[in-house]
Parts: structure tokens; sequence; C-alpha cells
């Protein structure tokens, strides 16, 4: 008698398909949409061989967009650090993070009210230069308790409080966001990165913003409107912004399971899961009975670079090379 229970979700690993299966895969999507931080580059190196992925892609009529959670980069520093990887000149609207979805949520609800941040320099500058008014602190050090108390209780007429990375998040922030959305029934809990953990080496991880956005969600009974990977209201902003009818005409590529895949999967996208993160095709096959099966890719391949050799190979095989 038959157990009932679903067969597992096992990745396809392109490198070992066979040319008919790549010619397949390549004329299954038009638009990629790529994870930045370990897929294209780690904290010190930009990993080789990306540029020709990128080239071959886009040589095959595919468009590429760079959508990444990391809204401390200036769209100056995403000019310059993608410009080493393509040959192309980039705008805003090759690149998609928090903080621009954010601010275009905020534009196409007409928001116009006060907002709460907390978040990177970068990011809180990018909201402002988009118009929108915004406070954040408190910033200076606090003892004793009725200083805290006089510190957290401010009395502004806060109607949004969003919340992103911070290298500098303290307590009396955290505590003053949950006063403001505790206080007002209609003040809007927005997220931007959802990420809990930062990997940055073998021997160091940063806490995420996730635990921040989790900690106000639990004291402040309030769900938050997720602008960042894997929110579905970030996907709803990207299917808007670049007219996406047919979402498994998208390919997303990343090497988060739980940001870059889920969010592929909540937005019916097709998935690809690179190496470079550290997660393998047999980690998932291991706990895949048991996984969220969003988190689990369509595709797996070694490195982003390796894109280039599966193109290759199928131009090859219709004598029409592209790099």
């Amino acid at each position: 008698m038959a157990s009932g229970r679903r067969e597992a979700k096992v990745p396809k690993n392109l490198t070992q398909l066979s040319i008919e299966e790549k010619t397949q895969f390549l004329n299954s999507f038009d638009m990629v949409q790529t994870d930045c931080d370990g897929v294209l580059w780690n904290i010190k190196d930009i990993f080789p061989g990306g540029e020709l992925s990128i080239r071959a892609l886009r040589n095959n009529g595919k468009r590429v967009i760079f959508v990444s959670n990391n809204s401390v980069r200036t769209m100056e520093d995403y000019r310059n650090k993608l410009g080493r990887l393509t040959d192309y000149t980039l705008d805003e609207d090759d690149v998609v993070h928090p903080a621009r979805t954010i601010v275009q949520y905020l534009r196409w609800r007409k928001f116009d009210a006060l907002c709460y941040v907390i978040g990177s320099t970068n990011f809180k500058n990018y909201i402002r230069e988009a118009g929108f008014r915004i406070i954040d602190g408190p910033d200076v050090p606090i003892e004793g308790l009725r200083d805290a108390i006089a510190q957290i209780n401010d009395q502004q007429p806060v109607k949004a409080v969003i919340v992103d990375f911070d290298h500098n998040c303290n307590n009396l922030q955290l505590q003053r966001a949950q006063l403001y959305l505790q206080r007002c029934n209609d003040c809007w809990f927005i997220a931007g990165a959802m990420d809990k953990v930062l990997p940055v080496g073998p021997q160091m991880r940063l806490i995420g913003s996730g635990f921040y956005v989790e900690m106000l969600q639990q004291l402040a009974d309030r769900k938050p409107i997720v602008l960042g990977k894997p929110g579905l209201e970030m996907s709803k902003v990207i299917k808007r912004l670049y007219s996406i009818e047919d979402s498994r005409r998208v390919l997303f590529v990343g090497d988060q399971p739980g940001s870059d895949v889920k969010f592929g999967s909540i937005s019916g996208f097709q998935t690809l899961l690179v190496g470079t993160g550290g997660v393998r095709p047999e980690h998932l096959r291991a706990e895949s009975q048991d996984r969220d099966e969003e988190t689990v890719p369509d595709y797996y391949i070694p490195t982003f670079a390796d894109l280039a050799q599966v193109v290759l190979d199928v131009q090859t095989n219709v004598a029409k090379p592209v790099l």
C-alpha cells in the first residue's frame, strides 16, 4: 500500500544535462534575475567567469536584472562593481534592492506621512532623496532606565516603521519602533532584507536584520510587509516594474535556499542555485523530505560562470556561437 508521502523534489544539475535538456532549459526563459553577493562575488573578490555568463545570456536574447538584498551599497557602488562584469552601461533599472522596492511601494500607494527608519546611511538617504520624510535614532548611549524611557517615548506622528540591515542598530531603536507599531494600528510595518545571517567568511557570520524584524513582529503582534527577498510584496513590485506577465519565463539565480530560492519559488519563477554560497545538491537531497519545498531549486550549477558553458554547448550544437 502506498505511504502517500510525496516524492521529494531534487534539483537538476545543469552541467550533467544532455544537449536536448540544456536547449530546453535555455529556451524556457526570457529574463534572468540574479542575486549578487555569493553569486557574482564574495566580500573580497569577484568570482571569475561571471562576465562570460552575463554576455552569453544577453547575446542569447535574455534580459539580465540584478536583484540584491543589500541596500547598504549605493547605485554608484553597484555600477562600479557590476561594471567589471558587464560590457554595457548599467542604470538604476538594471538593479533591484529593498530600498528601491520600498520607495516604489510607498509611491504607488501615495504614502505622504512620516517614516521611522532603521537602516544604513545609504538606505535612509535613498528613501529621503525619493522625497519621503524620515526620522531615525536614538543613537546616544543610555545607562539609566529613566533616560531610556525618555528616549523611547517619542510622540511624533509616525505612520510607517521601516526596518533594514544596520550595523548600528541598538536596543533603543527597536524599542521605539515597537512603540510606534503598538501605539497606532494604521502604522505600516515594512521590512527590507530578511536575512537572519550574513556569511562574511568561513569563521564569521553577521546577525542580519531578519532577527530585528522577527523580534518586532512578536512584540508588536504585527505582520510586516516584506519588500526584500523572500517577500511576496517584493515579487509584486518587481513584476510590475518589469511588466512580467508569465512568471515561468523568468529564471531566478541565487546562492541561498531560504532567501533566493524561496523568493523565486513564491514568485512562480524557475530557480537556479549556484554552489558558491556553500550549499551543495547533496545537502538539498539529504534534507528534501523534510524541508520546505519552496527552498529546493529547480536547477543547480557549481558556479555562475558555468552558465556560459551551458549556453555555448547549446549554441555550438546548432552552429551558432554567442561568446
